[in-house]
């Protein structure tokens, strides 16, 4: 039997299986590599730390639930991989493959920030994400920070959402006016690959909701003990001031590859792994975009694709879905000894919560030349209904 293997059961990896399993024949074998034992809907922690979502079930769901039994799932932890030879090596045993497909995604390192773990509320967890909403409950006054700590992160709006919908229920609590919310950020401007009209789009929008924003400060720890963050003299921007202080500290940790991927040489100077930004294939060269490895591919937030600008394409599940079908398309076009065909074009669609149960949507064209053209329309409360409707991949996916 013949096997393709999707290292990571998050949003990209599942996407491919799924994808593969309706395309190839039923003697390929194909598995998914992933260490936890849950798939994780990432988007759902925005509406659980304002009480929308209370049900954990909404929000994870066991890969056992999988409704296709035809996809087999191996809970083990990747230690290494050959890309050369195409054979992973997990804790509990090596399993060669004919198509490789790197679906891991990007871990959180909150542990590389000193105080982080301790004092700061992981937006980016599912314990988090419950444990801000019990604060933010019983929180009626004082000053809530939002802090990103590194870049590049998962879904570069995330924090300014969270900000917005935290905003959106102190005023729905009636405790608005006692409450003072600012974000603290190494970026220059919110989304800077999406370029500087956007950028100021999102200032509007949180000057309107009277949220404070501080760009290119960069943490260097918190002091949990006096409420107190510090940052780089040389980041911090427009005043000499190097700290600030919080009642209620809400935080984006650090991301990067994983040590297996790290381990194996696969990953550049970015921390990422250099991809050809159509077909996904492992770069050897990227200038020439020369590839590496047949057979192997990588996709979503564990990639690195270099855009026109020179900026790197941001990381997101709408991105790592559609690089899924693209490389599934072409595994496809290889077993039937056809050229690959498919390639991803770089355009994306998200929605962007902005409280009072609206929703921005953002459209982008990322590979646009000289850089990303990327559009951001008026809040709708159908923005926030079609923004809903990702959730049916629990309905799609998963037994309830």
């Amino acid at each position: 039997m013949k096997t393709i293997l999707v290292l990571g059961g998050g949003w990209g990896g599942l996407t491919a299986a799924h994808t593969l399993r309706g395309l190839v024949p039923g003697d390929y074998r194909i598995a998914v590599i992933e260490k936890r034992q849950s798939f994780i809907f990432y988007p759902s922690f925005l509406p659980v730390i304002i009480g929308e979502k209370v049900n954990l079930d909404y929000v994870e769901s066991p890969l056992k639930k999988l409704l296709r039994k035809d996809i087999e799932i191996i809970n083990e932890d990747v230690i290494r991989i050959n890309p050369e030879t195409k054979t992973v090596y997990t804790n509990a045993q090596t399993i060669p493959c004919d198509f490789l497909i790197i679906a891991t995604g990007a871990e959180l390192h909150p542990d590389t920030i000193p105080g982080f773990n301790e004092f700061c509320l992981n937006l980016y967890d599912t314990k988090g994400a419950f444990d801000i909403h019990q604060k933010l409950k019983n929180f009626n006054k004082g000053k809530i920070a939002f802090l990103v700590t590194r870049t590049p992160f998962r879904c570069p709006p995330a924090p300014y959402e969270a900000a917005l919908l935290t905003e959106w229920f102190m005023r729905e609590k009636g405790v608005r006016q006692d409450v003072e919310i600012s974000i603290y950020s190494p970026e220059k401007q919110p989304m800077p690959v999406a370029g500087q009209q956007i950028g100021e789009a999102f200032n509007q929008l949180l000057k309107a909701h009277h949220i404070n924003y501080y760009p290119e400060h960069s943490v260097t720890k918190i002091e949990g003990s006096s409420n107190k963050i510090l940052f780089s003299p040389k980041e911090s921007s427009g005043t000499n001031n190097t700290e600030t202080s919080y009642d209620l500290l809400i935080g984006v940790p650090p991301h990067g590859a994983p040590r297996s991927i790290v381990d194996s040489g696969l990953t550049d100077s970015t921390g990422y792994i250099p991809v050809h930004p159509q077909t996904m294939q492992i770069l050897e060269n990227t200038d020439e975009l020369t590839t590496r490895y047949p057979g192997v591919f990588a996709i979503g937030d564990i990639t690195a694709i270099r855009l026109l600008n020179g900026a790197l394409l941001p990381k997101g599940g709408v991105f790592a879905e559609e690089q899924a079908h693209v490389v599934a398309r072409n595994i496809v076009s290889e077993i039937k000894g056809e050229k690959i065909s498919a390639v991803f074009n770089g355009k994306g669609i998200c929605y962007v919560d902005v409280g009072d149960g609206l929703a921005a949507e953002g459209s982008g064209d990322f590979y646009a030349y000289p850089a990303p053209y990327v559009k951001l329309e008026a809040p709708s409360k159908e923005g926030r209904k079609a923004k809903h409707e990702f959730e049916r991949l629990f309905e799609i996916w998963f037994t309830k």
